[in-house]
């Protein structure tokens, strides 16, 4: 398991091991993905996650803006790394997690590179839908140097996101929320301030995108 991956992978053994899938013939990808929403902080694997990329902002100067980037898989199935957009600014030291699986958090920093240009990005991980056909989940952040950080995300088919452009979805972001549904797939994106980690600059928001299935969110 990658470095900046945390979690047990939550599969079929794991629901079998519970009174309540004891008996069921057939354990679905909702299944997996209802029970990786409600393990999502299981373990401390959560807390895991942010001890580490809080590990990596100290490696950087405090009044660079930074994204704390924490996302989630919950879609029952594996998910694999496809690609990323940085419009404004880079990974930092630690890449984007190649393999999720489900039940599992990724953690990663996006760190301004130019002066006042700040941190605005997306990445994009292949999945499958409750049936098993293909779909693509995006995450975005766009936080910018003047404090008005937003996020947005999306899902398509398979292979669909193959050229982002971010005046395509410039306008789509929304502050603090945004959710998406195709097919089944679901994805929410989250941000907001931690004080323990940036009180003083407002620079270093964290993002939070969890991938699952719609019929297994927890309303």
């Amino acid at each position: 398991m990658a470095s900046n991956v945390f979690g047990k992978p939550i599969r079929n053994q794991t629901l079998k091991a519970m009174p309540e899938y004891q008996d069921k013939e057939v354990i679905t990808a909702v299944d997996r993905a209802y029970e990786a929403l409600m393990m999502k902080d299981a373990d401390n694997k959560d807390q895991k996650a942010r001890k580490f990329v809080e590990g990596l902002k100290q490696k950087y100067d405090d009044a660079l803006v930074s994204t704390l980037c924490f996302i989630y898989n919950a879609t029952g199935n594996r998910l694999t790394f496809v690609g990323s957009c940085s419009w404004a600014g880079h990974i930092g030291y630690s890449p984007y997690p190649l393999l999720l699986e489900n039940g599992q958090w990724g953690a990663f920093l996006h760190i301004q590179k130019s002066r006042n240009a700040g941190s605005i990005a997306a990445t994009i991980y292949h999945g499958q839908d409750e049936n098993g056909d293909a779909f693509d989940w995006m995450l975005s952040w766009y936080n910018p140097w003047n404090d008005r950080n937003r996020v947005y995300t999306e899902i398509r088919e398979a292979d669909k996101f193959e050229d982002i452009h971010l005046s395509n979805i410039h306008d789509q972001f929304d502050i603090h929320y945004s959710s998406a549904t195709l097919n089944g797939c679901y994805s929410t994106a989250t941000t907001g301030y931690s004080g323990v980690i940036d009180n003083e600059h407002r620079i270093s928001p964290i993002f939070e995108g969890i991938m699952t299935l719609k019929n297994a969110w927890i309303q």
